[in-house]
Formats: structure tokens, sequence, C-alpha cells
């Protein structure tokens, strides 16, 4: 499959009702979705700041995966791409997902799931713990609709995209 990465400008958004933005550095907000069940399984997300200047966007295709999996693949995205980026690495960032149960999963407050979900959990739980300033919340879908909105539109896309702003 061929991955694309991109650098353009940031991007300014228009800041939705339901779509607040971070107090304090950046928020990453995440999402996956499926094409029917099984299906192909697209991830996606975008990293913002205070002033709504979009940062970061992301969409890969990851496969035929359940929903949880797709969840878990979308924060950890988010995480690698913060840790490769020297600029974030010391920064205060939130990735928001809309499933309660997964990030109850990789905050450790609730077990890892199946065990299909161990060794990705395992993984991304040792990369957040080498990065300072790094949260995982739960947001409800109508605060994490954009989100939402590109991981359906990214089970639909062939390749990888990773655009990043200045």
């Amino acid at each position: 499959m061929k991955k694309l990465y991109i650098e353009k400008p940031v991007y300014k958004i228009s800041n939705p009702v339901n779509w607040p933005p971070p107090p304090i550095g950046f928020k990453f907000n995440v999402d996956g979705s499926a094409r029917g069940k099984p299906g192909l399984t697209g991830i996606r997300g975008i990293l913002w700041d205070m002033e709504g200047k979009v940062h970061c966007l992301f969409s890969f295709l990851v496969g035929s995966k359940d929903s949880n999996m797709t969840k878990i693949l979308a924060i950890q995205k988010a995480c690698q791409l913060c840790a490769l980026n020297t600029v974030l690495l010391g920064s205060n960032i939130t990735i928001v997902s809309d499933s309660k149960v997964v990030v109850s999963w990789v905050n450790n407050n609730d077990g890892v799931g199946s065990l299909k979900h161990v060794d990705i959990i395992y993984d991304f739980r040792c990369l957040r713990n080498m990065m300072r300033g790094l949260s995982i919340e739960y947001n409800s879908r109508a605060t994490n609709s954009l989100a939402e909105n590109l991981a359906k539109m990214g089970s639909n896309m062939e390749g990888d995209i990773v655009v990043w702003g200045d």
C-alpha cells in the first residue's frame, strides 16, 4: 500500500459548538471506523491547538479489524506521530477518543480487553509513559464528531496520508 506524506501550511478551522479547544497545548481528536462487519477499517485524527489551528491530519487503512481495535490503533497512531515531532515532545497533548472502554484500557484503569488487544495496548502504554504531558480522554461522540467523520472517510480511501502543518 502506498504511503503519502504531505507538508502543507497550518489550516485554521472554525470552532464547532460541540468541539471545545484544548485549554492549553494541543488536542488530537481520533477515531476509527469500519465499512461492514467484517470490513475495511480506517483510522483518522486531527491535531489542533487552542486557537483552532490544525497542525496534523492523518488517515490510515488498517485492514479488517474490530471496532475496539481500530480505536486503539487511532490512539496509538496519534501518540506515535506526537513522539516523532520534536516540537510536540515537551507539549501538553490530549488525545481524545469517543470510546469509553478503549480509553479505560489504554489508561490502565480496566484491564486490556481481549487477548488480541494485549500486545498493542502494552506497546502503547510504554510509548505513552515516555512522553510527558500526554493524556488520553474520553469524550462523547458529539464532541468528537469531526474525527468520527474523518475516520469514516478514511475507511473509503486508498493509501495512507499524514499531513503536517508548519
